[in-house]
């Protein structure tokens, strides 16, 4: 993204133009201006700089994007597509890669990054170039991998809430044939909310994460690349903090006293959230001559983690989950590529994924409503034991030909079958122990069901090149991701969804590569939406919604001077639900209460995002570097459920980002003072409603509290980085 993207270490001379970004978003290598793909790219030096290191970091300079957490999940929105179903056996809609590898479980999301060389972030349904299938869009990780010459860096920061992070990372070739490179990290701080409860609980919203990477090239020849890559992550905190937002809640009726302010939280509870991953990932590329390439990746992963997460967000014990989770999965991608630089390409893919996964949900009920509503003052714990095994396969292509010299038509097909056995029983326990619990649950219902989906997408696309930097692209193509099982209950399957997309967009650079415009916009038809909802405590998956979702991106950067870079990223969105009614708690007599939710906005859909953002470079006179950053983002008013309620959702927000960095002049030295979130603004980044922490008085209806997961506030660091 220019000038602000840049490495400081070559800051000393002035670019003069905007840079070109070389992504492999289309499985080769290619200027992001050249692919008719709606991307965002963003090199690694710039994350590390100015502290992003989380996928939800890069939420602000990514048009259409929306990022939440809850329950220990990512839920990740592209162009308003996303998922906030809990559980083994739902799949995300956003794909997220890791050196090409597909991370089945939304936790994976969470992992923060280590030493990183670009992020890409594709919107619109990626089938048939990618193993799995998704329908929202895919972002793709990926690492720095080792190099024809020893380098690296060790870097080292401080910041707000004592935050302390120290990173390396080094890499070169030990022979001929062999190239290493190894990473580590750590970060620690003490989390942005503060309990201010004087009796008990810990603090929330904190970080204590341990990284470590080792790769290998092998080359033994010209022609074959094979990286080996292993990987490991251990995290350790107290879990997330959560507010209330309306008078329905049973802690304050008992008493239960609101926090002086938004960055404090009177927790009772010892919660945390801890999980640990590793992988291992083997990829090849092979070019078995000028035109035909063979490469494939195959990877490994394991997940487990568990939590204790305070409910109720109060000092009264009302309510506390508690997650165990246990998976792992293995994948395997084989491509077949054509390209001789005629006007002739093709890609022919297979791709298999087998996931095993074991699920464990305490619902502890300690005060508030009774266990059973039936049995007024019955205090315990529902349990809901649940086990998953998916394998998915593939088969993908698609083929490029140029019919003029100027216009190239290009043809995908996609052929998907998936099958998942799942096993899953509610009970409940006695006692206040949950999943600790000694005792045997009463176990009322049990499913033990295997069911199968398959889908063939189409893709079809036209690329017109009218100028050697004016690209104008139209394509129309299908998204399908497979049914599921409501693994928090009992209840039968949901089938699968299926998206149909329309985008027509323009790249472009103008005045000698001086300033660039991009553009899409697209149209989406959104049949048999999986969504979720709280129902008597529980969380039930159907599929019940029709949807219409149009809009347009854009993103313009300007560099007027070789030192100044100026730029402005937009989405505008109209995402909402054409036909859809759901339950909303009981009528007063008990009847379900079903309302008619046809025109609502969908979740973490916001009208309108925009980031304006600017960075200038000044050079001093003993040749080192000054580079003064800065950006604010807006976003309208966001709905994190489909009842479109103020108590649920986030009020439209603006936030101001800013960074100043130094850079020696052999580029050996570098010094960075971050702040995210400027002006403190206090806003939530998402919302829910838990019928297990309403007042029975209070809330008749049943429609459960409104509760608030409260985002950081203002922020600094200051990194100091050597490089070698």
């Amino acid at each position: 993204m220019g000038l602000g993207l840049s490495t400081l270490a070559g800051a000393q001379d002035l670019p003069g133009a905007l840079e070109e970004t070389v992504v492999t978003a289309t499985k080769r290598e290619a200027s992001a201006q050249d692919i008719a793909v709606s991307i965002t790219a963003i090199d690694g030096e710039s994350l590390a700089r100015y502290n992003q290191d989380t996928i939800e970091s890069i939420t602000a300079q990514t048009p259409s994007m929306a990022y939440s957490e809850a329950a220990g999940e990512a839920q990740i929105y592209l162009r308003g597509v996303g998922t906030n179903i809990f559980g083994i056996a739902a799949d995300p809609s956003v794909g997220v890669h890791m050196d090409g590898v597909y991370q089945g479980r939304t936790q994976l999301a969470l992992n923060q990054f280590l030493d990183i060389e670009r992020v890409e972030v594709l919107r619109g349904p990626q089938g048939t170039l990618y193993g799995r299938n998704t329908t929202a869009g895919a972002i793709n990780i990926l690492s720095r991998r080792p190099g024809d010459s020893w380098e690296g860096y060790v870097r080292g920061g401080i910041g707000s809430w004592d935050r302390r992070e120290l990173s390396a990372a080094a890499g070169g070739p030990i022979s001929d044939q062999f190239s290493v490179r190894i990473a580590a990290r750590h970060m620690q701080d003490d989390g942005y909310t503060e309990n201010i409860n004087p009796v008990a609980g810990v603090d929330v919203d904190d970080n204590d994460i341990q990284q470590v990477r080792g790769s290998v090239l092998f080359k033994p020849n010209d022609r074959v690349r094979l990286t080996l890559i292993a990987d490991g992550t251990q995290s350790e905190d107290g879990n997330t903090s959560v507010r209330p937002r309306d008078n329905l809640g049973a802690a304050e009726v008992l008493g239960a006293a609101p926090p002086p302010s938004f960055g404090n939280i009177r927790n009772d509870l010892q919660s945390f959230n801890e999980w640990e991953t590793s992988g291992l990932t083997a990829e090849l590329e092979w070019e078995l001559n000028d035109a035909w390439t063979i490469s494939g990746v195959s990877g490994y992963r394991d997940f487990n983690g568990e939590f204790l997460f305070n409910t109720d967000g109060t000092e009264i014990d009302i309510t506390r989950t508690q997650y165990a989770y246990d998976t792992d999965q293995q994948s395997h991608e084989l491509r077949l590529a054509f390209d001789d630089g005629g006007r002739f390409r093709a890609l022919v893919g297979a791709f298999y994924l087998k996931e095993d996964k074991e699920q464990a949900l305490g619902l502890v009920r300690a005060g508030g409503r009774p266990l059973f509503a039936s049995s007024p003052g019955s205090r315990g714990s529902f349990v809901i034991p649940s086990t998953n095994e998916t394998e998915a396969s593939a088969l993908f292509s698609e083929v490029t030909y140029g019919i003029t010299e100027r216009l190239d038509l290009s043809l995908g097909l996609r052929y998907s079958k998936e099958t998942k056995e799942d096993t899953s029983s509610v009970g409940a326990v006695f006692d206040l122990e949950g999943l600790n619990s000694s005792m045997d649950p009463l176990v009322f219902s049990n499913r033990d069901d295997k069911e199968s989906w398959s889908d063939t997408t189409p893709k079809v696309g036209f690329e017109y090149r009218a100028t050697a930097d004016l690209l104008l692209y139209l394509s129309w193509s299908e998204g399908f991701k497979s049914g599921g099982f409501n693994s928090l209950d009992a209840n039968p399957s949901y089938d699968p969804e299926e998206l149909s997309a329309w985008e027509a967009g323009i790249k472009s650079d103008w005045f000698d590569n001086r300033l660039r415009i991009n553009a899409s916009a697209f149209h989406y038809d959104y049949q048999d939406l999986q969504v979720s909802t709280f129902i008597n405590n529980l969380t039930l998956t159907t599929n019940a919604a029709e949807a219409t979702i149009y809009g347009m991106e854009g993103e313009l950067i300007a560099q007027p001077v070789p030192a100044l870079e100026v730029g402005l990223a937009f989405s505008l969105l109209d995402a909402e639900y054409d036909e859809f009614s759901d339950r909303l708690g009981n009528n007063p007599d008990g009847t379900p209460r079903v309302l008619d939710l046809s025109g609502n906005r969908m979740p973490n859909a916001p009208e309108m995002k925009a980031t304006l953002h600017a960075n200038y470079l000044h050079q001093l006179g003993d040749g080192s570097s000054l580079i003064l950053s800065g950006r604010y983002m807006y976003q309208s008013r966001v709905y994190f459920s489909q009842f479109n309620e103020n108590e649920v959702a986030q009020a439209s927000i603006g936030l101001v980002d800013a960074s100043l960095s130094w850079a020696s002049a052999n580029g050996l030295w570098e010094i960075t003072l971050a702040g995210r979130n400027l002006t403190d603004e206090d806003y939530f980044h998402t919302g829910v409603r838990f019928t297990s922490t309403s007042d029975a008085d209070r809330d008749p209806l049943g429609i459960g509290s409104a509760l608030g997961y409260p985002a950081a506030g203002r922020s600094w660091g200051l990194n100091f980085q050597r490089s070698f």
